[in-house]
């Protein structure tokens, strides 16, 4: 791989790595949390976007969220802070920046 590549894939680890600690750090305040992780997507959309980042984040949200609505209404799971339909309010955002992670982390490794 280029170091054009590495670079992107440490830059997508990093926003990760952001996304992970704001939560670890802020779950317990759903508001909070949310306006964060919406305005790192938003930032990383508006730094670094790449084609389909979007339609990655809204079906990461829709397929996220499906199968959370799912474990959490069949009592697999919970949520300690729910706040809309037993899951916290940042979760899909939460869903949706890590699916566009893991696609744009994937995809050198599936292109080369």
């Amino acid at each position: 791989m280029n170091e054009i590549v590495n670079k992107d894939l440490l830059r997508e680890l990093v926003i990760f790595a952001i996304a992970l600690l704001l939560a670890v750090m802020f779950w317990e305040n759903n508001i909070l949390l949310t306006s964060l992780l919406v305005l790192l997507y938003l930032t990383r959309q508006y730094q670094w976007s790449a084609k389909g980042d979007n339609i990655i984040y809204i079906s990461g949200i829709l397929l996220g969220c499906t199968a959370e609505f799912i474990g959490t209404y069949l009592g697999v799971w919970t949520y300690s802070a729910p706040l809309f339909l037993n899951i916290p309010l940042w979760l899909p955002f939460a869903w949706g920046l890590v699916s566009v992670i893991i696609i744009r982390v994937s995809l050198p490794f599936i292109e080369s």
